[in-house]
């Protein structure tokens, strides 16, 4: 019955989403993990920011670390930079996850590949007792796609994050940490909500 429940939530999250956020707050959110697997992944790093009225409100973002002990991946330490010894200081997932949810309170959040950071939280939480993740989502690469198809409906959209920033002229920084590539989803969700067509 709980597959079943969860199964019906997601359904009627869907239903409920909008094709995009349109002028309501938001947040654009990311997270660092030891692998790409969502099954065994460890959450490394959480990192989030408001956007409010077009602006990425800073001053309120959300950054944490998160103690892991899953086996390194050295390849993914050469992107996100985060070896155990970076993280053993941190907080365990359910508690970094709980107090994320807290933070985020009732708004609706935007990534780029949003449904494996959602997933990686929602196990999170459960797994540490707490009600899953269950937050309306967009995926930044669904409104480019989108945006790009409108303007050239012959030509396949850019899917890399790196290649999307490139194509709407936005500056990389701090890339591959969680708190970054927060910011780099941010600056890219307005520049195709606000920047022209």
């Amino acid at each position: 019955m709980p597959a079943l429940a969860r199964r019906l939530k997601g359904l009627l999250r869907t239903l409920r989403t909008p094709s995009s956020p349109g002028d309501r707050e938001l947040v654009a959110f990311d997270l660092e993990t030891s692998s790409l697997d969502v099954k065994s992944a460890e959450i490394l790093a959480i990192g989030a920011v408001p956007i409010r009225e077009r602006r990425i409100v800073t001053s309120e973002s959300f950054s944490c670390t998160v103690r892991s002990d899953a086996p390194v991946d050295h390849e993914a330490v050469k992107y996100h930079r985060l070896r155990p010894a970076d993280v053993a200081g941190g907080m365990t997932a359910g508690l970094a996850a709980s107090q994320f949810i807290d933070w985020l309170d009732d708004r609706p959040v935007i990534g780029y590949c949003v449904n494996f950071d959602c997933a990686m939280l929602d196990r999170a939480l459960r797994e540490s007792g707490h009600e899953g993740f269950d937050a309306v989502r967009f995926d930044l690469r669904d409104i480019y796609r989108r945006r790009a198809m409108r303007r050239n409906p012959d030509h396949a959209p850019a899917k890399a994050l790196d290649e999307i920033l490139v194509d709407l002229g936005v500056p990389v920084t701090g890339r591959h940490t969680a708190l970054g590539d927060a910011m780099s989803v941010a600056m890219a969700y307005l520049a195709l909500s606000y920047g022209g067509d």
